[in-house]
């Protein structure tokens, strides 16, 4: 039952972390960054600074007994996770939420493993997981290729359909695959900000002022303020030179403003069911079973979302092979590379 649970809250969680950017096709008469805006500021600073004051008692002191340089490294990590935010937002703006997020999602996975090993100590494995873990990088590749594929003929297909209007790319689909695999890249970030964090996290649980499953949100902090900073940047570049502030003006614009609100508790409402309920629940097998489910999930309900939105109107069934067959690669590279973590170094007899 507790095993069946943690799987349970971790599909949960990766089906509401797929959703989470549905809202912002439905804002009118703002431009991108008005939008994406309202979710930086409340998803990368308002939440988390009231979930961080609010579960942690003597947040204050946690961070001055784990050192400036600890709480500066997953500040910086956060910048590079922020680059990688601002590109995942403007992938699936590019490409669809279907192809945008899966492309993103797949890789982040792989790499996520990857590049702990190739630059932490920490994150090494044995021979075996490597090899797991290779198999699954080119099973990566080969669907990101099969989605692009699909990617080209509905562009194709739609540019030849006018009446296709639901879903089709704002830019060219080289220059939006791009942004995507830049956006896995860059959201990667996330892992080390994970590694050099941990030190915040195991303090907290040294005080045992809060339970086990909050004591990731004084990680969480430093991690967002660092994707705040630059989404905000970006987003203020973006006003200014496209003019687009007084878009807050607008009628509708309340309406919008809650939009920005839901996408962002529907993206930490994700992180939680996984990060801090499934993981605690099943510590054993959540990185290595959980992980996967949930980042199938994710793909999984950005498609459905995507396709019922219209991104693949006029589009016909020889697209929707390739889509469906890079993707259910891609869910096995994710599966792949959780079940490459199985194979760790054992520590050497005290």
């Amino acid at each position: 039952m507790k095993v069946l649970l943690g799987l349970s809250l971790a599909l949960l969680g990766g089906a509401v972390q797929g959703t989470f950017f549905f809202p912002m096709k439905f804002m009118r008469r703002w431009r991108w960054e008005n939008g994406w805006l309202v979710f930086t500021v409340t998803c990368c600073l308002i939440l988390p600074l009231g979930l961080a004051w609010g579960t942690t008692p003597g947040l204050m002191d946690v961070y001055r007994h784990v050192g400036l340089k600890t709480v500066g490294l997953v500040f910086l990590f956060g910048l590079g996770w922020g680059i990688g935010a601002v590109l995942y937002g403007l992938g699936a703006e590019f490409l669809g939420m279907a192809l945008g997020i899966s492309i993103i999602t797949g890789i982040n996975a792989c790499l996520g493993t990857l590049l702990p090993i190739l630059f932490l100590k920490e994150g090494q494995m044995t021979a075996a997981g490597v090899g797991v873990l290779t198999a699954g990088l080119v099973i990566l590749v080969v669907g990101v290729a099969l989605v692009s594929i699909a990617g080209e003929l509905r562009q194709r297909q739609q540019h030849a359909e006018p009446a296709a209007t639901g879903g089709g790319p704002k830019v060219s689909f080289l220059a939006g695959l791009v942004v995507c695999i830049l956006a896995g890249v860059f959201c990667c970030m996330a892992n080390f900000a994970f590694f050099f964090g941990k030190l915040i996290t195991d303090e907290v649980i040294r005080l045992e002022t809060v339970p086990a499953c909050n004591s990731g949100y004084a990680l969480l902090l430093p991690w967002f303020l660092g994707g705040f900073v630059v989404n905000t940047l970006y987003c203020l570049h973006l006003m200014r030179r496209n003019g687009s502030l007084g878009c807050y003006f607008q009628p509708g614009s309340l309406g919008n403003v809650l939009k920005g609100v839901v996408m962002s508790v529907l993206f930490l409402a994700g992180m939680v069911l996984y990060g801090s309920l499934a993981i605690n629940i099943i510590p054993d097998i959540g990185p290595i079973v959980g992980w996967p489910i949930f980042l199938a999930a994710t793909i999984i309900a950005a498609n459905v979302l995507g396709v019922l939105s219209g991104e693949w109107k006029g589009c016909n069934g020889r697209a929707f092979v390739w889509l469906y067959g890079g993707i259910a690669l891609l869910i096995v590279a994710c599966a792949l590379t959780g079940i490459s973590n199985i194979y760790k170094p054992e520590s050497p007899p005290m």
